[in-house]
């Protein structure tokens, strides 16, 4: 039997934070958010959605922080536990993974077609090969530039 996972990175009177990779999807986040401004004693929520966390003030009068950090942990669990919303892939994403695949296969062909001896096709395939490369550098080139 595993013992269930806190997600509380760091608790400190009248602040807390929630960290996980999953709240990394905004609409999971905004769920999240929502559900945790019914909560009696909360001040502030700051969620940063790149980050997956969440910070949350509140007045330790008001709730107990043992208290707040059961609720806010069954909370988590109850947003994580639902089921995505299934959401389109992005273009980018799609033309990258075209990218990648005609690279593979035209990487494959190209060696194929330098082992038989069929130099203008193996010229092709190479060519195809540079295209798919661009493509995928071009979407990628924020990451290769930084």
């Amino acid at each position: 039997m595993n013992p269930r996972k806190t997600r509380i990175a760091s608790s400190s009177p009248g602040r807390l934070r929630i960290r996980d990779l999953a709240l990394r999807d905004r609409d999971r986040i905004a769920q999240f958010e929502a559900q945790l401004h019914q909560i009696d004693g909360i001040r502030e929520i700051e969620a940063n959605a790149s980050a997956g966390s969440v910070v949350i003030r509140y007045d330790g009068g008001r709730i107990e922080a043992v208290e707040l950090e059961r609720r806010v942990d069954a909370l988590v669990d109850a947003v994580l536990a639902a089921p995505r919303s299934p959401g389109r892939r992005s273009l980018r994403r799609h033309a990258n993974r075209i990218a990648k695949v005609g690279m593979l296969g035209s990487l494959g062909a190209s060696l194929a077609l330098a082992a038989t001896g069929n130099k203008r096709w193996h010229a092709l395939s190479g060519g195809v090969f540079v295209a798919c490369l661009g493509v995928h550098i071009g979407l990628h080139r924020k990451a290769l530039l930084r």
